[in-house]
């Protein structure tokens, strides 16, 4: 089974993809991904499409790439696995839509809430590694998911992440000659 292809397949904007290894992620939906990778179609929203077609539910879809994000989580934290950084952002990033734009507005409560603090350990990561482009946007990125974090859960624990994020976007607006502040509070429509 090419779960990488399949993977790669379904989500073409993550060409990072292709770095990741596979071999230790194991899915209920592996005959569902060996027949999307057969019929040639590519994206999220076919993949969504053909999972219902045959046979699948949103909330199928939706457990998948939940698995998805968790292996690389995993692979981050249990085995360091840096190749996994960018994807799992990305990933994050497209759950927060998918979940949301499909009624699972819980599930991503819920995501956000266990695992935004690895999203600021990753996008430091990735800001360590990136230029003055790339980085700042990712540490920005991660540092609005904690004001919606603190905004949204009442643990203390997520107004000390949002002041580390903002520490640290502060550290690279500055080392990037980016002359903004971090703000406090989302804008509307974020």
């Amino acid at each position: 089974m090419e779960t990488k292809g399949a993977i790669m397949r379904i989500f073409p904007e993550i060409p990072e993809f292709g770095e990741v290894a596979f071999s230790q992620y194991s899915t209920p939906y592996a005959a569902v991904l060996e027949a999307f990778l057969e019929s040639g179609k590519t994206g999220l929203r076919e993949f969504e499409e053909f999972v219902e077609e045959n046979g699948g539910t949103k909330a199928d879809v939706g457990k998948f790439l939940i698995s998805i994000f968790q292996y690389l989580l995993i692979r981050y934290r249990r085995y360091g696995d840096e190749k996994v950084e960018v994807p799992a952002f990305k990933v994050f990033l497209t759950l927060k839509g998918w979940l949301n734009e499909n009624g699972f507005e819980n599930d991503y409560r819920r995501l956000l809430h266990s695992f935004v603090g690895y999203l600021v350990d990753i996008a430091e990561k990735i800001v360590e590694k990136s230029d003055c482009e790339l980085g700042p946007a990712y540490m920005k990125t991660a540092y609005l998911l904690t004001i919606e974090a603190e905004e949204t859960f009442e643990e203390e624990y997520f107004s000390e992440l949002k002041k580390k994020a903002g520490e640290i976007l502060t550290k690279v607006y500055k080392n990037c000659g980016i002359e903004e502040v971090p703000p406090e509070k989302r804008e509307r429509g974020c």
